[in-house]
């Protein structure tokens, strides 16, 4: 890996006329329950970014160029230590990235997070849409990952599951991974992969988070949705009402799902399948010339006044 930021100039612009890609990751400081670090999302993306440029790099002789970390997040988890930061200055500050690595020669960029705020990836798309108006093509691939999150089922991931030696728990966990969407199994698998020394050597003693009930009004208004043929906003209403009803614990958690279960060989599995779909969107992208895949809830944006409203809080009783 070599760290774009802190080459020489002039042997910076030479790589970044070699056409290869330049990662720029941005991810929140976060609170990810008392197991896992409040720089996860960072150490995840980082190593999904060593796993896709590995993958590139069977069909393209480019170097792996990071740009560094933007340590900024919209509405990260609550809890001690997270550092919340608005939608304009996480969007403005992405922006001002995106320009400025184009002034340095970039010509093609991949944003990378592995934070699930809705929000938190429109503020990427906005490079995303600054870099098409400049005719540098990119993507944030995260936005695949939490399209597949709206309809997600276990099975496709199930060898991540085969240390489970009780076969009525496995099914229980494969069933169960829609609701583990934060510091649960599968995250906490994936830092066990890619950052074991960030993990907390007490996960024995991390209790599973109680199963959430979804939102009411949020799951009749998904409901409607579907029944007027709207399946992609059915999909997204559902998730939210899914992922409220976690905020809505007593006492918050910070974590879902049974991240006392995690285990590295799980985090192996899931990494190379998000590996290898953000690898195939980044041939399609950044070479073929296809559209990059759009964020989740757009709609979200204009509803919260862009962020200003509705983030996520916790008030403990």
């Amino acid at each position: 890996m070599i760290r774009l930021l802190e080459q020489s100039h002039r042997r910076a612009r030479a790589l970044t006329a070699s056409g290869a890609p330049v990662y720029l990751a941005v991810n929140p400081v976060e609170y990810h329950g008392p197991h896992l670090s409040l720089e996860n999302d960072a150490h995840v993306s980082l190593g999904l970014v060593r796993e896709v440029h590995a993958l590139l790099a069977t069909r393209h002789d480019w170097p792996l160029l990071f740009a560094g970390e933007l340590g900024l997040g919209v509405d990260p988890v609550p809890g001690p230590g997270s550092r919340p930061v608005s939608l304009a200055e996480v969007r403005r500050a992405v922006q001002r990235a995106c320009a400025a690595l184009v002034a340095l020669g970039s010509r093609r960029l991949v944003l990378v997070s592995f934070h699930g705020s809705p929000l938190h990836n429109l503020a990427l798309e906005a490079g995303v849409e600054l870099l098409r108006r400049r005719g540098v093509p990119s993507l944030a691939p995260m936005h695949l990952l939490l399209r597949e999150l709206l309809t997600v089922t276990g099975e496709p991931f199930a060898a991540a599951y085969d240390h489970i030696e009780d076969p009525g728990e496995r099914a229980a966990m494969i069933r169960g991974l829609p609701l583990d969407f934060h510091a649960g199994y599968a995250e906490t698998s994936l830092a066990l992969h890619h950052a074991p020394e960030s993990v907390s050597d007490r996960l024995d003693q991390v209790p599973p988070c109680p199963r959430p009930e979804p939102v009411a009004w949020l799951a009749r208004a998904a409901a409607l949705a579907r029944r007027a043929g709207r399946t992609t906003l059915a999909d997204e209403l559902a998730f939210a009402a899914r992922a409220m009803g976690w905020y809505r614990l007593r006492p918050f958690p910070g974590y879902t799902g049974s991240p006392h279960l995690a285990r590295a060989s799980a985090g192996r599995v899931f990494s190379e399948i998000i590996s290898a779909r953000f690898a195939a969107a980044a041939e399609a992208v950044l070479v073929e010339g296809a559209p990059p895949p759009p964020p989740v809830m757009g709609w979200l944006g204009p509803l919260t006044l862009g962020g200003r409203l509705g983030s996520p809080h916790v008030v403990e009783r």
